[in-house]
């Protein structure tokens, strides 16, 4: 039996298939364990992904695009038919899956990884100086004394801080660093 063939007029989304047991409309989830812990999963979106109706609205979260990606795999669906239905470049989808016979699970461990570049950017932050009330921040996040800049500068913050309520334009002693 089809699962049209079950469909009620007026009955919501998640229950109008007798194969569905959902306890509430609201919040139609389940929780899948992985190696790196438990992954949350919305059961309709992923239903609705794999039947060609999702919208430009809302995106699917990673396992939960995995997770349409490996169903819509088993039932023989082109990669680009599947990149296009999870919202997702088919690049990313080779990467889950490098074959078609990669199982859920091996490709579960990728979704979410960071490659080296986004990895680099993000530490491409230049270092809090000495002299500023981030200087003396820095020394007490590596528990080091504070050199006489960053005392000073600390102390400006804090007083800054008591009169105009933030550390924004407090007074910073950066030509004075040791």
């Amino acid at each position: 039996m089809r699962h049209t063939d079950t469909v009620v007029p007026g009955t919501h989304a998640g229950r109008a298939r007798e194969w569905i047991s959902v306890t509430t409309v609201a919040v139609p989830t389940v929780w899948l364990a992985t190696a790196d812990g438990l992954v949350l999963l919305d059961l309709l979106a992923i239903e609705l992904t794999v039947n060609g109706c999702r919208t430009d609205d809302w995106k699917l979260t990673g396992p939960e695009a995995a997770y349409a990606a490996d169903v819509l795999l088993r039932l023989g669906t082109d990669r680009m038919r599947i990149a296009q239905l999870i919202g997702r470049d088919y690049r990313t989808l080779r990467n889950w899956f490098p074959t078609d016979e990669t199982p859920l699970a091996e490709a579960l461990p990728r979704i979410g990884k960071r490659s080296a570049l986004q990895v680099a950017a993000e530490s491409a932050r230049p270092a809090a100086r000495c002299g500023s009330y981030y200087g003396a921040q820095r020394h007490k996040r590596r528990k080091e004394p504070l050199c006489g800049p960053c005392r000073w500068a600390k102390n400006a913050a804090n007083r800054h801080y008591r009169q105009h309520g933030t550390y924004v334009g407090a007074p910073e002693y950066i030509g004075a660093a040791s």
